[in-house]
This record gives C-alpha cells, sequence and structure tokens, in this order.
C-alpha cells in the first residue's frame, strides 16, 4: 500500500526548523499559522518576554520549544506571526525603488539585522540614481566580527553594475559605535571601488535598535 501523503503543514515545520522562519514564504507563513493543533494554547508568561521572542527570530524554534516546553506546532505558529508582523511593518526596498529617504532605510536594516546572532556583511547596490539593484548578504562572521574581502566587494558590484554602494553590518554585542577595525575596512572598501568609479554612499552599523550611519558622522 502507498504510504499517506504527509500533511503540508509538517512539510513546513521541518523547513522552518531546518532553515529558520525566513525561509519560508509569506504563503507558507499563513499555511503554518493555520496548522491544526490539539486543543487551546498553552504558552508559559515568560515565552512572551522579548528575549524568548528574539530566540525565535533568531532561527532558534528547536531551543524555544525544549525551554519552554511547547510543542513544536506552537513554536513554529508563534515564529511565523512574528516574521508576518515584521514583513507587514517594515518592507524591504523594492528594486528599482529609489532610496531617498535614509530613515526608511534604516528601519528596514533595523529590523533585518538587529537579531542576527552573529556578524554579517552586506552591500545594497545603487544605479547611478541611487535605485536599488540589489541587496546581498556576502559575509558571515562570528559574535565579534566578520572577514570581509574587498575583492569579492567589488566584483559583486561590477557583476551588478553598479553606480554606488551602500555597506551595512551588524554588531550583535549591541555596542553601536564602529571600531577601529571598522574604519579600516571602510577606508579600504571606499579606496577599491574608486578604482572602478563606485561611490560609498554610507556604512550603516546596527546594533540592537541603533543604526550608525557613518555619512552623518561626516567620516564619509
Amino acid at each position: 500500500m502507498d504510504k499517506p501523503a504527509r500533511p503540508a503543514w509538517i512539510t513546513l515545520q521541518n523547513k522552518a526548523l531546518a532553515h529558520g522562519i525566513g525561509a519560508l514564504s509569506q504563503h507558507e507563513l499563513l499555511q503554518l499559522i493555520g496548522a491544526p493543533q490539539r486543543g487551546p494554547l498553552q504558552l508559559p508568561e515568560e515565552a512572551s518576554g522579548c528575549d524568548a521572542l528574539r530566540a525565535l527570530k533568531q532561527s532558534a524554534i528547536g531551543e524555544f520549544s525544549r525551554h519552554y516546553g511547547v510543542g513544536i506546532g506552537t513554536a513554529c505558529r508563534l515564529a511565523a506571526s512574528l516574521e508576518l508582523g515584521t514583513r507587514y511593518w517594515c518592507q524591504a526596498p523594492r528594486t528599482g525603488h529609489v532610496l531617498n529617504d535614509p530613515e526608511q532605510v534604516r528601519q528596514w536594516l533595523r529590523t533585518e539585522l538587529r537579531d542576527r546572532p552573529r556578524e554579517i556583511f552586506g552591500c545594497l547596490f545603487l544605479d547611478a540614481r541611487h535605485r536599488l539593484i540589489r541587496y546581498e548578504e556576502l559575509f558571515a562572521g562570528g559574535l565579534d566580527g566578520a572577514e570581509v574581502h574587498p575583492r569579492v566587494v567589488v566584483q559583486q558590484a561590477l557583476r551588478h553594475q553598479a553606480a554606488a554602494v551602500l555597506l551595512v553590518h551588524n554588531h550583535p554585542s549591541g555596542h553601536p559605535e564602529p571600531s577601529a577595525a571598522d574604519h579600516a575596512l571602510t577606508v579600504r572598501l571606499k579606496q577599491a571601488l574608486a578604482l572602478v568609479d563606485i561611490r560609498v554612499l554610507d556604512h550603516f552599523i546596527v546594533a540592537g535598535n541603533a543604526v550608525t550611519s557613518f555619512a552623518e558622522r561626516g567620516w564619509l
């Protein structure tokens, strides 16, 4: 006999466990929230705190489930709800969108990077009119830093035919001030990109709810 088909929401749970809730599409998030459950939702009060919810945003669904004694289905539905809320309140810039509102960019970067458990370095590649071509996360490291190779940044900028870039990385430690290494890296990237006529418009550092702008500080 053929085995019965696995329910779609079980497949979505497995995908969320393996890759994090952010890997699911909007439709998949809605499907997961609507997954069947047995009886009323039983959730410890402490599981609703900021630290617990931040763990869900950091893709630690299995850990959340074990620590608070809730089922995987419940943990996945909560994580899906958080992700939907994030996407509703702070939509990512669209390709072709002119990035002329620094506060909108900061808000999106804050939402995108503040809860990452390790350091991420990315670039927003722009055309000559500062329209978004693509956002890419190019390097990932640990809690204290990510090794960034200027050659790779230049290669990607040329591949996208960018005229300008916005650099961005996060500080998982929560400290918003740039380090000496951050300053040195910005200078190296600016010099390397200038050789191929690509401008560095800003370098943002996301640390918790704070976003530091090199351009605003006069460092570019």
